[in-house]
């Protein structure tokens, strides 16, 4: 179940100020803390310098470093650098020198002190508060940087993974649609079940493969097997007397994976196979064991190639592995003179 955040924590300003509340009180309980007695003592100077010291903080990060250094304004961050050195030192002579006298009858330092003085002798204080800030826009701007690189690379990958799903052999619609016309024109029955398994096959590789509501994107193993019969039963309608053995093994029904994962090592025995000497069959092999899926393949070469075993179905089936199951799969292909194998085990 995803976890929903609230809208409140989606203004990253609003995060930031919080994060600076919740900072500032840390500082006033480690300041207040008093280890000889074993208890907090909260004096008003320990609440003073640490809102004082946070409120700069927050001041040269989100004021004057988020506004004018993101900008590339140099000369306008420095200036307001400065200027968060004077917030410093007026916001504590403020409280101390001003506030306290009229509400606690006392002063931090002696009244008869000089502004130049406490101005140099606050400097002490404000500039970790100064340097903190820089510190505090460097990690923010490396971790919205680093937020907006993952969003990007994953961004990337779902358009790449969706332009890899698209690419559905066109051949492949085109010759069953010759091929249901033909057992349409000769008035064949096999016609009505040839037109019904298209349409499942089109339903599922449309809808039911991209309009998904669990989390995980995947679906049923079951219905992926199911859309591998039917596209073995319709190629069987191209290759007169195909030969072609299909096993499963396992509860299928427990598992999900990701939809048509699996139908280029089917399509690629179909393309370059022999698959009419019944002595050498396509075998294709399911199996799932503990939550592992095994899926083997294995054709007689055709004598003829027009072009590379594999070619681009394989190179494709590569890629989407490595982007949905990195270091949860492992693939190996036998390409020997007669013969092809595929191999190709993951974790569901």
């Amino acid at each position: 179940m995803a976890i929903r955040v609230p809208a409140f924590l989606n203004n990253r300003t609003r995060v930031r100020n919080l994060l600076y509340l919740l900072l500032c009180g840390t500082m006033i309980l480690m300041n207040a803390y008093e280890p000889k007695k074993n208890a907090y003592v909260f004096e008003p100077l320990e609440i003073s310098i640490s809102v004082t010291f946070w409120f700069t903080v927050w001041f040269e990060h989100a004021f004057v470093l988020n506004r004018y250094l993101t900008r590339q304004k140099i000369l306008w961050a420095l200036v307001g650098s400065v200027g968060a050195l004077g917030v410093f030192i007026v916001l504590r002579y403020l409280l101390e020198q001003v506030f306290f006298w009229y509400v606690f009858g006392f002063t931090n330092y002696d009244p008869d002190t000089t502004l130049l003085y406490y101005a140099k002798d606050n400097l002490y204080f404000a500039f970790p508060a100064i340097g903190l800030g820089l510190a505090f826009k460097i990690i923010e701007d490396w971790l919205v940087h680093q937020q907006e690189r993952t969003e990007l690379v994953g961004e990337r990958n779902m358009a790449e993974l969706a332009f890899l799903k698209s690419q559905v052999n066109p051949h492949f619609l085109f010759n069953t649609l010759n091929n249901i016309y033909s057992l349409a024109y000769t008035k064949s029955d096999a016609a009505p079940g040839a037109i019904l398994k298209l349409s499942e096959l089109m339903r599922y590789m449309l809808y039911d493969s991209n309009n998904r509501t669990e989390e995980s994107g995947r679906v049923l193993l079951s219905n992926e097997i199911n859309y591998l019969k039917n596209y073995v039963e319709l190629e069987k309608l191209r290759v007169v007397d195909a030969n072609v053995q299909f096993s499963i093994e396992g509860n299928t029904d427990l598992y999900r994976i990701e939809p048509l994962l699996l139908v280029s090592f089917v399509e690629n025995a179909f393309k370059h196979g022999d698959l009419t000497d019944p002595n050498h069959p396509l075998v294709l092999d399911l199996s799932v064991q503990k939550g592992r899926l095994r899926f083997d393949t294995l054709n007689k070469k055709t004598s003829r190639q027009t072009d590379a075993v594999g070619g681009i179905g394989l190179t494709n089936v590569r890629r989407r592995l490595e982007l949905l199951y990195p270091n949860q799969h492992t693939l190996h292909i036998t390409d020997e003179a007669d013969s092809y194998a595929c191999s190709l085990e993951l974790s569901l």
